[in-house]
């Protein structure tokens, strides 16, 4: 099939947009005609669903490559990107008292959060009133709305099903849930960045703080990886026996959500920050919607709503996965060789290091007795020199099976050397080392 790319006349493509436009002009008309409508999931549901698809039509057709349709197409892209975000508050408003937070960090947070789904639904109105009115400019149709209320309200499921499906727990529940509280922990010690301990007035923030240090990538990288955190607890843990025997994992899947959430909140706004609000492209354009939208309230948003709440619910997150390693780890010992050759020179003891860090539980190495931490380089090292000293061939490990095993073949594959020091390929099962 050959792909062919023709150029139509401005004429024809009104003619197009009119009928792709109709119901995202229709929901706007409706939502101006509502300044103080009590919003929804729902509603910003259906507001998101409209904007996407009218940005995939106007992008689908280069809108935002031709001057006459460069603003519409860049209020659509932004609509869509603040009712993304309303749509995230709403649903962990409506799923919060499912997430057994902290209570008094949790009534802050909901109040902070109507405040700021105020600021965007006022936010949402401005950016309709300009692109209607783009949209009349560009000779669009403005259509007759007939949405109602009643289209937009919440309903509460009161009937539900007996929950009756097989919750049979995977055969190693204990496995996962180190798997899944080593991975929390390790992602709340990369995102130092991003973290906001206390909240800081909106003219003492440095400028430049979005995008050189948290931007759009920083955040989706984070999201991901906590998403990834999510599904494998829903994956092996979620609605099994051994999730209601322990109070603390379902807490620490409320823990997950919200943060997940939060980034999800934050990364939307970076977007829209810095591809509308700060973008060095289409000047024009974005000092217009930086008036819609004043730059500092997103900052605000971004900062002291977004990471400051990520903040203080991932600290306690991460000590519920303390907690959960403690409880769940299993503990072995094994004996192995020291390295031939070198010993635990620098190549060594930093993938044993690696290995400790990887699942994130505390693993011993024992040298005749003395006991040193085998998540430390410096401190494997300085085992080393003991070890050269006293001839000592072989050194025990006690800690995390899982990190014990994962040891273990690393010793059998001679710490990844040869006999010179020179590296040499790992095994299949620990080649996560060589991609850290």
């Amino acid at each position: 099939m050959q792909f062919v790319v023709e150029i139509i006349s401005e004429e024809d493509f009104i003619a197009r947009a009119k009928e792709a436009a109709r119901s995202f002009l229709s929901f706007g008309s409706y939502l101006l005609r509502h300044a103080d409508m009590n919003t929804s999931k729902r509603l910003y549901v259906t507001c998101v669903k409209e904007a996407t698809e009218l940005e995939d039509f106007l992008d689908d057709h280069g809108a935002r490559n031709n001057k006459q349709w460069l603003f519409f197409g860049e209020l659509v892209a932004s609509i869509r990107n603040i009712s993304s975000t309303a749509y995230l508050i709403t649903h962990m408003l409506s799923r919060i008292k499912f997430y057994r937070l902290n209570a008094t960090r949790s009534a802050a947070f909901i109040k902070d959060a109507n405040k700021v789904l105020e600021f965007l639904y006022k936010a949402l109105h401005a950016l309709f009133s300009e692109a209607l009115q783009e949209a009349e400019r560009r000779g669009l149709t403005m259509p007759t709305s007939n949405i109602t209320e009643e289209s937009f309200q919440d309903s509460i499921v009161t009937r539900m099903l007996p929950q009756n499906i097989d919750t049979e727990g995977s055969p190693d529940i204990h496995g996962s849930v180190t798997r899944i509280a080593t991975d929390f922990i390790a992602i709340s010690n990369a995102c130092r960045s991003i973290l906001i301990e206390k909240k800081v007035s909106t003219s003492k923030i440095d400028p430049t703080l979005i995008p050189s240090k948290i931007n759009e990538e920083t955040l989706r990288n984070f999201e991901s990886r906590m998403h990834n955190a999510q599904s494998m607890y829903d994956t092996y843990i979620q609605k099994t026996p051994f999730e209601s025997e322990n109070e603390l994992l379902p807490q620490f899947r409320g823990h997950i959500s919200i943060t997940l959430h939060l980034l999800g909140v934050a990364r939307e706004l970076c977007h829209f920050f810095e591809r509308h609000v700060v973008s060095i492209r289409h000047e024009a354009s974005r000092k217009k919607i930086s008036k819609l939208v004043p730059r500092d309230k997103i900052f605000n948003v971004i900062i002291n709503f977004a990471l400051y709440f990520y903040t203080q619910f991932l600290r306690d997150g991460h000590a519920i996965a303390e907690q959960l390693l403690k409880d769940f780890t299993v503990v072995e010992t094994i004996t192995v060789p020291v390295p031939q050759g070198l010993g635990f020179h620098l190549r060594p003891s930093t993938l044993v290091a690696k290995i400790v860090n990887h699942y994130g539980s505390k693993v011993t190495m024992l040298v005749n007795g003395r006991e040193f931490d085998a998540g430390s380089v410096i401190d494997i090292m300085w085992a080393g020199g003991m070890i050269k000293k006293e001839g000592v061939s072989e050194v025990m490990f006690r800690g995390d099976k899982n990190a014990v095993r994962d040891l273990k073949i690393l010793a059998e594959a001679n710490y990844g050397e040869d006999t010179m020091g020179t590296a040499t390929p790992l095994p299949p099962e620990i080649a996560y080392l060589r991609q850290d």
